[in-house]
This record gives structure tokens, C-alpha cells and sequence, in this order.
């Protein structure tokens, strides 16, 4: 069996891989099922009322209508309104990389083409269903901890693309694909924001484009 079929039967899970132990932000971590329940539904209807409204304007009050809560047992589980909505961000970052890790768990692709066009349209359609997420990440001003949270989900992404590229498409492990990688994450990062907030183009052109700029840095020889 040669290198890249024996690869091709390893699970993608470097060391760099790796969740959060947990949000910080919960004031109480809920252990049984019932209070589990009511955490998420706290966080369901703070992420539905961050796509209704401003941020601003949200009140622990309609938090609580929503959720079919009382006051207590919210501040039982966060101390303010910003912790429940840095619980939302942090809860949409945690399942965008389970998303990718799931990806390059059973992606079977020798076109390096077609894995920067999935990576990106994973992106995409996760933003277009979750609740919350453009409101929060992509709209909003992340908080620190949310800023780092999201810098540890494109390292993983970064992570499983590396070993995807030199296990799987057979590029030479080097300073050169690190730095092409690492550029390109933050690059990404950053124009997938822009290609959301942004008017004066149409998104899809613009996502296009970050396409093409990505296969023309990560996959030009030389």
C-alpha cells in the first residue's frame, strides 16, 4: 500500500485540533438534562431575536419571553445579556468547526480546487441558516474572547487543510505551504466578512473572487 492509500485510511485529527474546554461565559454549567434544555433555549431565542433587531435593543426581558423563562433562572446561567450573546457567537463557532472537521474526516478529493470551493461554500451556507451568526460574528464587533474563539477555528481549519494537502493531494510539507496556508486563512477570514457587510458588490461575485485568489496563492507551482 502506498503512502497516499495508507493515508487516505487515517482520520484527519491533528494535535492542533482540538474544542474548548467550555464557555467561560456561563456562570453556572448546567449538568442535568433539564437545565441543559433551558440554557439552549436561552441561547435559541437570544440568536432569533439577534437577526430581528439590533443588538442594542435587546432586553434580558424579551430574552426571557422568548425563552419561556423567568429572570432567575437566565441570571441563574449568565450574568448579563452581553454573556448569553457571547454564548450564541461561541456555540455557531464551535459547530462551524465541527462542520469542517467532519468535512475533511470523509472528504475523498484528490482536486485541490474543488476542497477550497466546498471549505468556502461551507462557510456560506452555515452563515445563510444560523441563527444568529451574521448578527453576532460577521455584522457585529466580536467581543475578545469571541475574536479568539474564531482565531482557533481557522486554526483548525488551517490544521486539517495542511494534512489534507501533504497526506492527501501529495504537497511537500514546507515553510512555504505554511505561510501560503496561514495567509489564506486570515485572508479568508476577513474578505468572507467584507463579502457580507459589503454593498456595492454583488456577494456572490465577490465570494467568487476570494475563490479564484485562493486556488491561484495555495495551488500555483513553484
Amino acid at each position: 500500500m502506498d503512502r497516499k492509500a495508507a493515508a487516505k485510511n487515517r482520520p484527519l485529527t491533528p494535535d492542533a485540533v482540538q474544542a474548548d474546554a467550555g464557555l467561560s461565559i456561563i456562570r453556572r454549567s448546567p449538568i442535568q438534562g433539564r437545565s441543559q434544555d433551558k440554557v439552549q433555549r436561552i441561547l435559541a431565542a437570544t440568536a432569533k431575536l439577534a437577526d430581528t433587531i439590533t443588538l442594542e435593543s435587546i432586553t434580558m426581558m424579551q430574552i426571557a419571553d422568548a425563552a419561556e423563562a423567568s429572570f432567575s433562572s437566565i441570571y441563574r446561567f449568565f450574568p448579563s445579556k452581553d454573556a448569553i450573546l457571547e454564548a450564541v457567537a461561541m456555540e455557531n463557532l464551535d459547530r462551524l468547526q465541527k462542520e469542517y472537521e467532519a468535512y475533511f474526516a470523509k472528504a475523498d478529493l484528490q482536486d485541490g480546487a474543488k476542497i477550497i470551493d466546498d471549505a468556502i461554500d461551507i462557510y456560506i451556507a452555515f452563515a445563510a441558516r444560523e441563527p444568529g451568526f451574521r448578527s453576532l460574528w460577521i455584522h457585529g464587533a466580536p467581543t475578545p474572547a469571541i475574536s479568539r474563539r474564531s482565531r482557533r477555528v481557522h486554526e483548525a481549519a488551517l490544521a486539517l487543510a495542511k494534512v489534507y494537502a501533504v497526506e492527501r493531494l501529495g504537497f511537500v510539507a514546507s515553510e512555504d505551504l505554511e505561510i501560503r496556508l496561514a495567509m489564506a486563512a486570515n485572508a479568508t477570514t476577513h474578505v468572507l466578512r467584507y463579502a457580507f457587510q459589503q454593498t456595492e458588490f454583488p456577494r456572490d461575485r465577490v465570494i467568487a473572487e476570494l475563490k479564484r485568489w485562493l486556488k491561484a496563492a495555495l495551488l500555483m507551482l513553484g
